[in-house]
């Protein structure tokens, strides 16, 4: 029988989010051996000013540029991303990747209260439950290595985790429902990035720049092509057809394929324990889409329950 194209076109939102969240799992090993050959700062710098300029090449070729409408948005966004990814940066070089992957993914719990909060709509029981069981899964994945004593760089993730799910479901704010210019919000977005962790590692990526490596190289791509240009727009075209909540889930997958990526490539082994883990996690990732589009079927949808609340979109 023919492939049912709505049927596609339902999962790809899905679909999408899962691949951005392999690639961000990767992205740990991919941060940490370029780190070692600079510093944290240089990496974020590497990592944004090339993406920023791709797009804003990308934007100037376009009939219709609409960055004056995504200005104040994309900023907002901005920000929230800036101070995430600094967070979880410093933060992970403070404790350990198993506590980082652990706190990281409170995200997940986060957006969905966040997002309930928001539209005024109490959550229903299933997707509270998934939510919860995704929570267990992620604890024994990343409790297969062991844990480590609380520190600062724990207090950096956990706050990393809040500013990610304020920053999910800021993304629904300014698209769901609306005419949003994901390009326009994307591009904004990377830049004002760009221009703050110039500010902070610019000069230390021109130190480092000379003697960086063609592996070195061919990470800063992946981290500027990959993890940035590609997952910020599929994650903001992904939040537009979907909710915060069930992007927040499928993205809060990342620390399983963190570990498994430093399994395969590093050699770190997660034992029975942490195999558990990601059968319990996959099987909550499945149940909590089920139950979140019961839960937004059910009542007003989320392209009309954030807007009553939050106000207009800016710009559109």
């Amino acid at each position: 029988m023919p492939e049912n194209p709505r049927a596609t076109h339902r999962f790809l939102p899905d679909i999408i989010l899962m691949i951005i969240a392999i690639m961000w799992g990767g992205s740990y090993l991919a941060t940490q051996d370029l780190a070692m050959a600079s510093s944290a700062a240089a990496v974020m710098c590497a990592r944004f000013l090339p993406a920023a300029a791709i797009l804003l090449c990308v934007n100037l070729a376009r009939s219709n540029m609409r960055l004056r409408d995504s200005t104040l948005p994309g900023v907002l966004l901005g920000t929230m991303r800036a101070a995430t990814i600094a967070l979880e940066t410093i933060g992970v070089t403070l404790t350990s990747a198993t506590n980082a992957g652990l706190i990281i993914a409170l995200s997940i719990l986060f957006t969905p209260l966040l997002e309930s909060a928001l539209t005024r709509r109490r959550l229903s029981p299933s997707l509270v439950s998934s939510v919860l069981l995704a929570l267990v899964g992620i604890t024994l994945l990343v409790g297969g290595q062991g844990f480590s004593g609380a520190n600062l760089g724990d207090g950096l993730m956990l706050l990393a985790a809040v500013t990610r799910a304020l920053l999910g479901v800021a993304e629904a704010r300014f698209t769901i429902g609306r005419n949003a210019d994901v390009l326009g919000l994307t591009t904004v977005e990377i830049v004002f990035g760009a221009a703050i962790f110039a500010a902070w590692g610019g000069n230390s990526l021109l130190e480092h720049l000379p003697g960086f490596s063609i592996e070195n190289w061919l990470t800063i791509a992946y981290l500027c092509l990959g993890c940035t240009i590609f997952a910020f727009l599929g994650q903001l075209w992904a939040t537009k057809h979907t909710s915060a909540s069930r992007a927040g889930m499928l993205l809060g997958t990342e620390p399983g394929w963190a570990l498994l990526a430093g399994m395969l490539l590093a050699s770190d082994p997660i034992g029975a324990l942490g195999y558990a883990g990601a059968a319990v996690l996959l099987g909550a990732t499945w149940w909590g889409a089920r139950a979140e589009q019961r839960w937004r079927g059910s009542g007003p949808t989320a392209k009309e329950g954030l807007a009553p609340v939050i106000g207009p979109a800016d710009g559109n």
